[in-house]
């Protein structure tokens, strides 16, 4: 069994370059789509917060709804829309992914062996993952990290400048 720590810190950096990546966009910058078929920023970042809570109803073996079938963002859903208005505020967006973030990573450090050896709770999931521990760190690292990476392309496609990685975790204290 792995420690969720190992999950937990580059969770936080991810976080981290995410909002960084985010920060110097304007409300109406977060539903520009350069090239005309790019996932722009408000989609981006809803679509990871919408895993938030799902991740946390797995940890405790809760049903969740398919985030596939989410109507704004999930990949089966609208897709991105250039109406601002449909996603809300980008500091809205913003609070909303770093609030959940927190509670993922909180829901983390908390698990017990147990609920991480249980079968994820999404039939989805359920049928191609044995745990949700196997599980855990292809939808946090990779998928998250993944849609991160498209905010820094979208960034580039976008005409505006790379920004820094932010240092270490903020939690890095608790990994020795």
């Amino acid at each position: 069994m792995f420690p969720v720590e190992s999950i937990v810190y580059p969770w936080d950096n991810g976080r981290r370059y995410a909002v960084a990546l985010l920060d110097d966009l304007t409300d109406e910058q977060m539903v520009l789509r350069p090239g005309g078929n790019m996932n722009h920023p408000a989609w981006i970042v809803g679509h990871i917060s919408i895993y938030h809570p799902v991740v946390c109803s797995l940890l405790s073996g809760e049903p969740c709804d398919d985030p596939a079938d989410h109507d704004l963002f999930g990949f089966r859903g609208r897709g991105p829309l250039p109406d601002a208005s449909e996603y809300g505020s980008k500091a809205e967006q913003v609070d909303r992914f770093v609030a959940g973030h927190e509670r993922v990573a909180e829901a983390l450090l908390s698990a017990t062996a147990d609920q991480l050896q249980q079968l994820p709770s999404l039939k989805r999931w359920a049928d191609a993952y044995p745990t949700v521990a196997v599980m855990l760190p292809d939808l946090l690292l990779h998928h998250e990290s993944l849609h991160i990476g498209q905010l820094s392309i979208w960034r580039r496609a976008a005409g505006l400048p790379p920004v820094a990685i932010p240092d270490r975790s903020p939690r890095a204290g608790l990994f020795g």
